[in-house]
């Protein structure tokens, strides 16, 4: 059983468990506010120096984002199921719509007028990928003529796993455990050996190898949840020696160096990190007194948090829009007033209609961070 932390505040969850069963996560919308500040100073570009491109490490950004998502994901679909008895699957993928589409497509709709009007046409292509969320398919990423829309590859990632994954989890929980081990520890090993025997490396088996791998942080975040829920993560030291712990994740975190270019090296050192990531995840659910608790729950980290996938949406026109559209709008430091200004309009004045559309649907009213 875990222990309880006799530093907690009163009145809040002590126990790992106990936190699960609570509406919202609080220290994980500072985690998401670190993420996008990863992104968009790399986006960004300010310097080449070591530290900066360390520190400011867009794909690893993106893997706290895959990671935080299984597991919030995973949570919310487990509550839903152990205390109504089902998973309605209509509900589930109403919520996704509403929560991830209309922004995305304004922002398509805003990079293709931007486009016609200052003669700067994208492949029709690449609108295909984006709109239809398979921009992470090589075909529509080859001769990529408006970077623009190139982040639209980890959304697709993101939908499509959630396409899949779902109906698994309502069919039997016992399959989709053993589909999210497969994916965690057995297909990196079968990558390996393609690497090792060539001739594996063709045909459908490479097809389905390098797509699925692609999961590999969601899943990391997906069997957290599951390892959570099952009560597996009772071990004493995840709360009397969270500090330390935190810290020795942080530093090896940033030591390996999160690389989202594929290899079978970067496979195994990012999925070291996703684990990484899972515990400073798990470690920071409970309150507690700590720094590293206390910095992951400040008002900005929190509030940059709220608007991540905002700002992860539109930033990109900022940083990567075309020679073609006016300076200002795409040059340092007025383009990062937009992605500061922009993001915000955008939540405020637009997405939290469908947000609040979006607690319509759904046995469990929740007001969590998913």
């Amino acid at each position: 059983m875990l222990i309880q932390n006799p530093t907690a505040p009163t009145n809040t969850p002590t126990t790992v468990s106990d936190a699960l069963n609570e509406k919202y996560y609080p220290s994980l919308n500072g985690l998401r506010g670190i993420s996008i500040i990863m992104v968009v100073f790399m986006h960004l570009s300010l310097t080449g120096n070591y530290f900066y491109l360390t520190i400011f490490n867009g794909g690893l950004g993106v893997g706290i984002f895959f990671v935080l998502s299984g597991f919030l994901i995973t949570t919310l679909c487990l509550k839903e199921q152990r205390q109504t008895g089902t998973l309605l699957l209509k509900d589930f993928y109403i919520r996704r719509l509403l929560r991830i589409f209309p922004v995305a497509y304004l922002y398509i709709l805003v990079v293709f007028l931007l486009n016609y009007f200052y003669h700067s046409p994208a492949a029709w292509f690449q609108y295909a990928g984006a709109i239809c969320y398979i921009l992470n398919f090589s075909y529509f990423r080859k001769n990529q003529n408006a970077p623009e829309l190139n982040h639209m590859w980890s959304l697709a990632v993101e939908e499509q796993f959630y396409i899949i994954f779902p109906f698994i989890l309502k069919k039997s929980y016992k399959a989709f455990f053993w589909s999210i081990i497969f994916i965690v520890a057995i297909l990196p090993l079968i990558c390996c050996v393609q690497e090792l025997y060539k001739p594996l490396s063709n045909g459908a088996l490479y097809y389905f190898t390098h797509y699925f791998i692609k999961f590999q942080s969601i899943a990391v975040g997906c069997l957290l949840s599951m390892l959570a829920f099952d009560k597996k993560l009772n071990f004493k030291w995840l709360l009397q020696y969270k500090l330390f712990g935190n810290l020795v994740a942080i530093f090896l975190i940033f030591y390996l160096g999160f690389d989202q270019f594929y290899s079978v090296k970067s496979m195994f050192i990012n999925l070291i990190i996703s684990v990484l990531v899972a515990y400073i995840i798990i470690a920071n659910i409970v309150p507690s007194t700590d720094f590293i608790y206390k910095f992951l729950n400040n008002r900005f980290l929190s509030f940059l948090g709220v608007l991540s996938y905002s700002v992860y949406i539109w930033q990109q026109m900022f940083v990567y829009g075309s020679s073609k559209w006016p300076h200002w709008l795409v040059t340092y430091p007025s383009n990062l007033i937009f992605i500061i200004i922009v993001p915000c309009l955008s939540y405020f004045f637009y997405e939290k209609y469908f947000l609040k559309l979006k607690t319509r649907f759904g046995k469990l009213k929740t007001a969590g961070n998913s």
